[in-house]
């Protein structure tokens, strides 16, 4: 999610794949996703700098995998779409609170700063760069369901 929005780090290749995917005479289907409850992980432990880790304060509605897995079996065996679906999570949230979340219940003790500045994948996000549009498919997970279950 935000590929098209965003063109730094990750974000600029997803956006370049994109493109190559589009000017193929192949039928296609692109499914974009929010960030995987697995990246707010990820993303806590590239952001620690010494004893604090440092996160963009960012609206996501971040999605289990095995939501997405689910979707993208759909669409698989489906008729192209020739175009764009996206999925998201069920739950919108701050990143920076997420991290905090997610460190507290794996008894980290770092703080989360919350920072504007703070690279997500490489890239400066606004404040909704990551947000699906009405039309994206919603997963079912909660994160506190998703966490319940590592």
């Amino acid at each position: 999610m935000g590929a098209e929005r965003l063109r730094a780090g990750y974000f600029r290749a997803k956006a370049l794949q994109e493109e190559q995917v589009r000017r193929s005479p192949m039928p296609y289907s692109i499914v974009r996703t929010t960030p995987f409850f697995e990246s707010v992980e990820y993303t806590a432990r590239s952001a620690a700098f010494g004893d604090a880790v440092h996160v963009a304060p960012v609206l996501i509605r971040p999605v289990s995998a095995d939501d997405v897995a689910a979707e993208i079996a759909h669409v698989a065996v489906g008729v192209p779409l020739f175009g764009v679906l996206e999925v998201a999570g069920p739950e919108e949230h701050r990143l920076d609170d997420l991290t905090a979340k997610l460190l507290a219940a794996r008894g980290y003790l770092s703080d989360v700063v919350s920072d504007a500045h703070a690279p997500f994948f490489g890239a400066m996000l606004g404040q909704w760069a990551l947000r699906p549009g009405a039309d994206a498919h919603l997963g079912h997970e909660t994160f506190s369901e998703w966490l319940a279950r590592r």
